[in-house]
C-alpha cells in the first residue's frame, strides 16, 4: 500500500495547484499589496463619508413637480 499524502492546505484555500517553487514566487509578489491592504484595514473612518454615492436609479427618477 503507498504511503498516504498529506493534503495541500495551499491548493485547498488558493483553489490552485501551483509548484511549490511558482508558489512562492507569487506569495513573494502579492506581499507588497497585502502589506498596503492591512494598512488600509487599520483606518478609522466611521466619521468619514464618502465623496461619491453611488445611485444607479437616479437618471431614471422624475424631475421633482413632474
Amino acid at each position: 500500500m503507498p504511503p498516504a499524502t498529506l493534503p495541500d492546505p495551499w491548493s485547498d484555500v488558493l483553489g490552485s495547484d501551483l509548484e511549490p517553487r511558482r508558489r512562492e514566487e507569487v506569495l513573494a509578489a502579492f506581499a507588497d499589496v497585502l502589506a498596503e491592504i492591512e494598512k488600509l484595514r487599520a483606518l478609522d473612518l466611521t466619521d468619514v463619508h464618502p465623496c461619491i454615492i453611488f445611485e444607479p436609479t437616479a437618471p431614471y427618477r422624475l424631475p421633482e413637480g413632474s
